[in-house]
């Protein structure tokens, strides 16, 4: 038996056995290539655990592609599936958990798969970069959508419809999460809206989790412990950078937000952060204008004007200074 083979059979026999009861809440969690594996293993938890609290199938679950195929997850480990995707039933949940490919190219069966659900009544959402194949369908025109904070300035840009949070998850009739473990966290309250928060939290404590966190949770950690500080005044200016990056603030916009002087609110940044506000600041639009280059089509032109730079030809030698390429040579490459 060959080690793929061998890599197969095991995960073949390590599958939970799916509920098949036509009774209760039914999932289908439609996975392609590249998709992480732990998203989907969060959400599963919680149901299996809710049937065994409850006593009885209050969920039932079922793993499918499109084609029936196993899939590659990020991680290299192949997932065997019950089969391919076969329709729902109004009232059913259908997630979509996808890898990089989602957000490159749309994909023309799924996008119809997804409509045609959609139209019948079934509750569609997408974790991690399941999130790109709702958004190819047109399916978050006018829907709130939780993406995660590393793709949100692209995913903005491709998609301008669509009404982004930079909460933890989103619920309602598009329930979205960007990945990790906070796909448990949404199913906990979808389980505390069908059988009370009280089962919700049975549940967390029976995975060791510190509590359900709420959808208006934030995905990253704070500017204070992103950054090792706790200055109120430094905290209030970094918050107002990163809010304005397209439209950058003055040397004095920024003295004034501190509520300082220049020269103080330069030793303030040269205390807590080892640079010039200015250098801070042409940074965080430089780290933006890489997100932007290679997350989306936009021209090198359009980045820079979405970045806060009035000449390309500025903008490019500052990229340049900063990551050793062009822009133009960092999209051909890959960087």
């Amino acid at each position: 038996m060959s080690h793929q083979s061998q890599i197969r059979a095991l995960h073949k026999v390590s599958l939970p056995p799916r509920e098949e009861a036509n009774t209760g809440q039914r999932f289908t969690f439609l996975l392609n290539d590249g998709f992480a594996h732990l998203p989907l293993a969060s959400a599963l938890e919680p149901m299996r655990l809710a049937n065994q609290l409850l006593g009885t199938r209050a969920y039932s679950w079922r793993i499918a592609s499109l084609t029936g195929a196993p899939v590659l997850c990020s991680s290299g480990l192949t997932m065997m599936t019950d089969g391919p995707y076969s329709p729902l039933a109004r009232g059913d949940t259908l997630v979509v958990i996808g890898g990089p490919a989602l957000r490159r190219n749309a994909d023309p069966r799924l996008s119809h798969l997804l409509r045609r659900e959609a139209a019948h009544g079934v509750r569609i959402g997408g974790f991690c970069m399941g999130v790109y194949a709702l958004a190819h369908a047109g399916l978050l025109d006018d829907e709130e959508c939780a993406v995660h904070w590393a793709d949100i300035d692209g995913f903005a840009e491709e998609f301008p419809k669509a009404r982004i949070s930079r909460n933890a998850f989103v619920m309602g009739r598009r329930p979205t999460a960007p990945g990790g473990a906070v796909a448990a966290d949404l199913m906990m309250h979808l389980i505390a809206e069908a059988h009370g928060a009280e089962l919700a939290t049975r549940i967390a404590d029976m995975m060791v989790c510190n509590g359900v966190r709420s959808p208006k949770s934030q995905q990253k950690v704070s500017v204070q412990s992103r950054y090792g500080m706790r200055n109120p005044r430094l905290v209030k200016v970094l918050k107002c950078m990163e809010a304005n990056l397209e439209t950058p603030l003055t040397a004095q916009e920024i003295a004034d937000i501190a509520a300082m002087s220049i020269r103080q609110t330069e030793r303030l940044f040269a205390r807590y952060l080892n640079t010039t506000p200015m250098n801070f600041y042409a940074n965080m639009r430089l780290e933006k204008a890489h997100t932007l280059l290679s997350q989306t089509e936009l021209s090198v032109t359009e980045v820079a004007v979405a970045c806060g730079y009035k000449s390309t030809s500025h903008f490019t030698k500052s990229f340049r200074l900063a990551y050793g390429v062009t822009p133009k040579r960092m999209r051909a490459v890959g960087t």
